[in-house]
């Protein structure tokens, strides 16, 4: 019988992997405020380089940017709460009575970010007519805390502000042997991170537009909520856009039936023209993944950390498929 032995060096790097998966643990708000500096900056990088090419000294134009960022999420923000409040009251009650039980979407149900989404509405919605609408208030909710919020915002204007920032930031905190690996890794994932968020912001636009004045010219009530829903659930392919005109058709086929087919017709029309036209010509050069995979991600991003889980979904799955082709890659030179 094989006496097993173990090492005092093997108990040592177990213990040492014990603390530092417990350290992750206890500071996961703090790398999830990191991951999504991160995300911004990277982001943010392209058009801060663009006016710096344009003589403009770069902290001004990452001010420039963020000022400009602000001033039109505030002015969207002002323009639509007006008219949606009580869109966002009486379309929170219905859905409420629904609960999402239909078959096609069970799946949403599972999740406490989707499955309270009518609480969620209804208590936005006491929020702004009791009189306390303020950009940083709404936001604040979203995201959990105003200190979440302001870190994020103070760490990625920091980070976009210095030239190479993040690259900095990366090399100043990676051992250096892998120092080369990570960054190549990195410079790959963040131009199709760029290029995905650049399309889906153009989709997420023309079809929220779509489908409100859609349901507009139709009559059909919250249209102007059922638009921006559209525009939000469209970066879940496939499923964000039958969802909402599940919802849509729920609320008008007690109305009137004919009423009901013509929504249905319309999203049917606005998922063709979609899959056929406005996908193969916006999103051809983004990341390359795969619809089921982005979905996944999404669902697991919302499950783990809520609404900053959704937004750093994409990004984690386009760096764990750069490095999965990196090994792909590598191990068919070591076969050749």
């Amino acid at each position: 019988m094989n006496k097993l032995e173990i090492s005092w060096t093997s108990l040592w790097k177990i213990l040492l992997m014990i603390v530092f998966g417990v350290a992750l643990y206890l500071l996961r708000d703090v790398l999830i405020i990191l991951a999504l500096a991160l995300v911004i900056s990277s982001a943010l990088d392209a058009p801060i380089s663009f006016l710096e090419r344009k003589k403009i000294p770069r902290i001004l134009g990452t001010i420039l940017i963020f000022l400009t960022g602000a001033a039109v999420l505030t002015l969207l923000l002002y323009a639509i709460v007006p008219a949606a409040i009580m869109e966002f009251k009486n379309l929170s009650d219905i859905l409420s009575k629904y609960q999402l039980k239909l078959p096609a979407v069970q799946v949403f149900n599972s999740l406490d970010f989707i499955k309270n989404i009518g609480v969620y509405l209804g208590n936005f919605a006491n929020t702004l007519l009791s009189g306390g609408i303020s950009f940083i208030g709404v936001i604040s909710a979203i995201f959990g805390s105003a200190v979440f919020l302001t870190a994020v915002f103070v760490l990625s204007f920091y980070l976009s502000a210095s030239k190479y920032g993040v690259e900095k930031f990366l090399r100043a905190v990676l051992p250096s042997a892998q120092e080369e690996y990570v960054m190549k890794i990195y410079f790959r994932a963040r131009r199709k991170i760029g290029l995905w968020l650049q399309g889906q912001l153009i989709l997420s636009l023309i079809i929220g537009l779509a489908v409100f004045f859609g349901l507009l010219i139709l009559g059909v009530k919250y249209s102007l909520i059922l638009g921006i829903l559209a525009g939000i659930l469209e970066m879940v392919p496939y499923v964000g856009p039958v969802l909402v005109g599940i919802i849509s058709f729920l609320l008008v086929i007690s109305q009137s039936l004919t009423l009901g087919f013509s929504v249905a017709a319309l999203f049917v029309i606005i998922q063709q023209v979609e899959n056929h036209l406005l996908v193969p010509l916006v999103m051809r050069y983004t990341t390359g993944l795969h619809p089921v995979v982005v979905v996944i991600s999404l669902l697991a991003g919302a499950q783990l950390f809520g609404f900053a889980g959704i937004i750093l979904a994409v990004p984690a799955a386009v760096v764990i498929q750069e490095i999965i082709e990196d090994w792909a890659i590598q191990k068919k030179s070591v076969k050749e």
